[in-house]
């Protein structure tokens, strides 16, 4: 009974998180840097979906963090590469365009506090890592370099190359990235967690 409820708070955390990352794109004012990439892909591939895209960059992602250090993806991490970019497609053909400049930042705001709220619950339920996130272990092993480089040049490389194949880039962009850290560790306070704050790996489930 104890897996089945963590299971289901990793699904509502990634779902909140789906949530988030849509009213963050729908802001229109610049996207997260993994997103920045996905979008430039939707415009340079006929049929493919913000979510398709969120889906195959974390497949390719996945294989490569096995290729190059040996690390399984967890059930955890496939069924999050599966349903974040499923929720990201459901929930973008729900919610509707801001129509002011207020009603964007309104989102930009509410998407990185969603989003920080939903990766604290769903990290919080221990039921293994996302794609990205086993990429950032991957590469700390086979280079031993601190994860939070790796982290930082895997993102500005996803900004970098979305940003060159026309992915939007703005001041979201920057408020996202100097936003959800801070968002997630208020986040964790709320829900008593600040004992794991450094447990994305773990794999209770």
């Amino acid at each position: 009974m104890n897996q089945i409820k963590k299971w289901i708070q990793f699904i509502i955390g990634l779902i909140i998180v789906s949530i988030g990352i849509v009213l963050t794109i729908k802001a229109d004012l610049g996207a997260a840097p993994w997103d920045v990439f996905h979008i430039s892909l939707t415009k340079h591939i006929n049929m493919l979906t913000v979510g398709k895209a969120s889906q195959l960059t974390g497949l390719a992602v996945i294989l490569f963090s096995f290729f190059i250090a040996r690390i399984k993806p967890t059930s955890g991490t496939i069924i999050n590469m599966l349903l974040v970019g499923f929720m990201i497609d459901l929930i973008m053909s729900i919610i509707p365009q801001p129509i002011t400049i207020i009603y964007q930042y309104i989102y930009l705001i509410g998407g990185i506090a969603i989003v920080g709220f939903g990766v604290a619950v769903y990290i919080t339920a221990h039921c293994g890592t996302g794609p990205r996130d086993s990429l950032m272990m991957a590469l700390t092993k086979k280079f031993n370099i601190d994860i939070q480089w790796i982290r930082s040049s895997l993102e500005l490389g996803a900004l970098i190359i979305g940003y060159l194949l026309g992915g939007p880039v703005g001041i979201g962009t920057i408020c996202i990235a100097l936003g959800i850290g801070p968002m997630l560790s208020i986040s964790l306070d709320l829900l008593g967690s600040l004992s794991n704050k450094h447990s994305l790996a773990q794999t209770d489930c």
